[in-house]
């Protein structure tokens, strides 16, 4: 019995040997270098069941302020979405302040704000979630190691989440997350989400991944709905890191306002110093 006992707790001091603790993995893809802004030209492409394609274009502007990350989306290709506007606020997790969405539809000249319960639908019909437009939130689910894998020839730590309350879940519609963490580029390689009968319904992975500028990118993200077999996917393209780009850039006036270019490059300024 004194062996059986040992046992176990030698292998329990090997596995937390072994990996790091799951939130401290979460923590570092988090955090990670992403520089202070960034500019790209964004394909957005949604993919039906047939394998039929509509693409839609979108200029993705990101920003750094003094107490949360900016985000300003706008879509300038495509009839049925030319105008359209999101931009979206990230605050750090430990102020425990909700990030903060809002949504311009030209047609009806208002701005609409994406409430919490309205995160887990539809980015402009792709199957991206508005709340996977967000940064990881660490504390909204209980996290555990079960194990690594090789993955597209990555070694990887799986990371099984749990969510930490029914608001969790009223704002993901995801009952349980499976994650593959790089170890070394600490980015989601895959991400696996499950409903409430504990089916996997969607899968997100990170089909292309560049260094770009020494930060580690993933310059083409797809998500496929396993219910419905229809995809989508992000596709980066002409991404510049650390450019000089304008607060007003980011306010609820520039949701309106559009941006009247021909080049993500005509919104990079001067360095901001």
């Amino acid at each position: 019995m004194k062996k059986g006992i040992l046992a176990i707790l030698l292998f329990s001091s090997f596995l937390s040997h072994a990996a790091p603790d799951a939130d401290s993995i979460l923590t570092a893809v988090r955090d990670r270098d992403d520089g202070y802004s960034y500019v790209s030209d964004v394909e957005l492409n949604l993919i039906n069941s047939d394998g039929d394609v509509r693409p839609r274009n979108m200029y993705m502007l990101q920003k750094d302020s003094d107490d949360k990350e900016m985000t300003y989306i706008y879509f300038y290709d495509s009839v049925d979405v030319r105008g359209v506007s999101f931009l979206m606020y990230t605050y750090p997790e430990q102020t425990g302040n909700a990030d903060d969405q809002w949504l311009y539809l030209p047609a009806f000249r208002k701005i609409r704000r994406i409430g919490s319960n309205d995160k887990r639908g539809s980015f402009m019909g792709s199957t991206f979630s508005y709340y996977d437009m967000d940064k990881i939130r660490v504390s909204d689910y209980q996290s555990t190691v079960i194990g690594e894998e090789t993955i597209n020839g990555r070694d990887t730590w799986v990371i099984v989440q749990t969510p930490a309350s029914q608001d969790v879940i009223n704002k993901t519609g995801y009952h349980k997350v499976t994650r593959w963490v790089d170890k070394e580029r600490d980015i989601f390689v895959r991400s696996e989400y499950f409903d409430a009968k504990d089916v996997l319904f969607k899968r997100q992975e990170a089909v292309e991944v560049e260094a770009i500028q020494g930060i580690w990118t993933v310059t083409n993200a797809k998500t496929v709905n396993l219910v419905n077999n229809t995809s989508s996917e992000m596709i980066f393209n002409n991404l510049e890191y650390n450019v000089g780009l304008d607060n007003k850039k980011f306010s609820k006036r520039a949701l309106k306002n559009g941006l009247k270019i021909s080049s993500i490059k005509e919104v990079i300024q001067g360095d901001e110093g």
